[in-house]
């Protein structure tokens, strides 16, 4: 027989960087939708964990796009935009968490990995644990037995820190910081910036004291699109956000990112998202199957 006796040190209790320990905000799952997308969007005060367990997609995070498969994690930090493609031929299967409060020692907030570091990560030997821990919380959040909020909590900082052992923290000094200053990303961060506002190909040219041409040949050899339909796409993903998280009209919403008119958001939305804003509205949650998170977890 062996026994192991646990010997904490106050200071090691601590993982995270204030006395208060992060929160679930949400869980849920994509299953198997052939055509799901998600236009590109942000969540400024949390971080989203996402595993792939079936199937494989195309991931724009931040500058770069990634072709992510099962047995894959993705992070998206806070603040940090990101867009969603199902592979129609191998649809995923994806299960995921919203985590706010976040503040782990050596990390900006609302951050689970470095800025700098990839974020796709494959899982090996550690994906069926992931997989675990988060479909435990998407499964206690849908039935809401007895003690579920507890379950809740420990699969969440068990979550936690899988994929912190998991990247290991050499990762984040091989990620050292360096500056992303290359025309495109430039071009990328200005629109980023300014989408909410009537801004044209001459303006951000102008601001970048380069010609509208060469900003749209440097814009499409470096993301693969032109900056117009950048700015579409990055305008619908904020109105869908905004459309499934708030009582706003269509017309507040349509303001809000950038259009006068509401008939033709309404039409661009569409041509983005194959629905009206209005059938979004009424047929999706935020995330397909995402389980409500009660009061008494926030």
């Amino acid at each position: 027989m062996k026994i192991m006796q646990i010997s904490f040190k106050e200071r090691e209790l601590h993982l995270f960087d204030s006395s208060m320990s992060p929160v679930l905000l949400y869980a849920g799952t994509v299953a198997k939708e052939p055509s799901w997308g998600f236009p590109m969007h942000q969540h400024e005060e949390l971080c989203e964990i996402i595993y792939i367990s079936s199937g494989a997609g195309r991931f724009v995070i931040g500058n770069h796009t990634y072709e992510a498969k099962a047995g894959d994690v993705l992070i998206y930090n806070g603040g940090v935009l990101h867009e969603e493609h199902s592979d129609p031929e191998r649809p995923l299967l994806t299960y995921f968490c919203g985590i706010g409060r976040l503040k782990i020692k050596t990390l900006p907030a609302h951050c689970l990995i470095a800025p700098n570091q990839c974020p796709v990560i494959p899982t090996g030997d550690c994906g069926r644990l992931i997989e675990n821990h988060i479909r435990t919380l998407f499964e206690e959040l849908q039935q809401q037995e007895y003690g579920f909020e507890t379950v809740c909590r420990n699969a969440l900082i068990s979550l936690i820190v899988t994929v912190r052992r998991l990247i290991g923290i050499q990762c984040e000094e091989a990620s050292s910081a360096g500056t992303d200053s290359s025309l495109g990303r430039r071009i990328k961060a200005y629109i980023d910036s300014h989408f909410t506002h009537d801004i044209s190909l001459n303006e951000i040219a102008s601001r970048l004291y380069i010609s509208p041409y060469y900003l749209s040949h440097i814009f499409k050899e470096e993301t693969g699109d032109s900056p117009i339909n950048y700015l579409i796409r990055r305008r619908i993903g904020e109105a869908k956000r905004l459309l499934l998280t708030t009582e706003r009209s269509v017309g507040e919403i349509a303001e809000a990112v950038g259009y006068v008119n509401v008939n033709y958001f309404s039409t661009q939305f569409k041509k983005v998202t194959g629905h009206s804003p209005t059938e979004t509205r009424k047929s999706q949650p935020s995330k397909p199957s995402e389980a409500p998170l009660p009061a008494s977890l926030t």
